[in-house]
């Protein structure tokens, strides 16, 4: 006859392995999906991966390889904000993604919701936290290089212009016209014939963007944003400055910095002479990278459409 003892111990040890075999069952799946309350949406990361294409039709980056690494770089600095909240059922790396997404193509709410199937207050909470956070991490490496730095390679457009250090141009964004009659005369545009925000870029010779102002309302003149941007602090004896004629009132500010500026010549005489007449040539030809890059700023979501004031 078995001793009781040997019933019980039996029936303990089932339990024990059936336990562990829950909790290894468990592990899988939460190594494979993170978590075993995150959804399954119809966009993730491992749908485009494989393709360069696809990689950076989504996110704006060139390789898989940049993604990974940027959101590697993000999840050192710490993560504990971005995964406290247990309603985000979506993978971080996911998350990630969607804000890419959203940044580069500029996909509507609804439409993210419906390709990550979640609702849209939580698309907005997403895409919110996720920008901030990628502020806050990521804003040291958004800085004016020093001219010596840039001079290492010079754009053949700048061959007679090497010693520039920045470009200056405003953009505007269309916004609402508000309510408010003394905000409506603030924010209206006489360039756009429309209400708009306007903001300051500066941009170095190789066409990154280093520095951009506040939004100001359009009625803001370029000269006002540029000399209440502390930018004039940060030049140096021995740059130049690129810009058009409407910042060609700022040249009396630099001059006493010590600084060269570029703009094209307003006409005072009966006819300009043949260094003025070659040079807006020359500053056209450096310009374009301006050009080009505002144009790459402006297909972005926020200044595509016209946002709420």
């Amino acid at each position: 006859m078995d001793h009781p003892y040997s019933a019980q111990l039996e029936a303990v040890m089932t339990e024990v392995v059936h336990q562990k075999t829950t909790a290894c069952t468990q592990t899988q799946t939460t190594m494979e999906d993170e978590s075993i309350h995150v959804v399954h949406p119809e966009n993730s990361i491992e749908d485009i991966q494989n393709s360069y294409e696809e990689i950076q039709f989504h996110t704006g980056l060139q390789y898989f390889e940049t993604f990974r690494a940027l959101y590697e770089t993000l999840c050192e600095f710490g993560m504990d904000d971005m995964e406290s909240d247990q309603r985000m059922k979506l993978r971080l790396v996911d998350q990630f993604l969607l804000a890419m997404m959203r940044q580069r193509l500029g996909l509507l709410v609804k439409d993210l919701a419906y390709r990550f199937k979640l609702s849209c207050p939580t698309v907005s909470s997403i895409f919110s936290r996720w920008i901030i956070f990628m502020k806050q991490c990521l804003s040291y490496t958004v800085f004016l290089p020093q001219l010596k730095d840039l001079q290492q390679r010079i754009p053949t457009c700048f061959k007679n212009f090497f010693d520039t250090r920045i470009i200056l141009d405003c953009t505007e964004i269309f916004i609402q016209i508000p309510l408010s009659l003394e905000k409506k005369s603030q924010t209206f545009s006489n360039y756009k014939s429309h209400n708009t925000f306007k903001s300051l870029i500066v941009i170095t010779m190789t066409a990154a963007v280093c520095l951009i102002s506040k939004l100001w309302g359009g009625s803001t003149s370029d000269v006002h944003i540029t000399r209440n941007f502390d930018l004039l602090e940060e030049i140096q004896p021995g740059d130049a400055v690129i810009a058009d004629k409407r910042f060609i009132h700022i040249k009396t500010d630099l001059d006493m910095t010590g600084t060269k500026l570029y703009c094209p010549p307003f006409k005072t005489k009966s006819q300009f002479t043949k260094v003025e007449v070659e040079n807006p040539s020359g500053i056209a030809s450096a310009r374009i990278n301006v050009e080009r890059k505002m144009e790459q700023i402006k297909k972005t979501s926020d200044y595509r459409k016209v946002l709420f004031h």
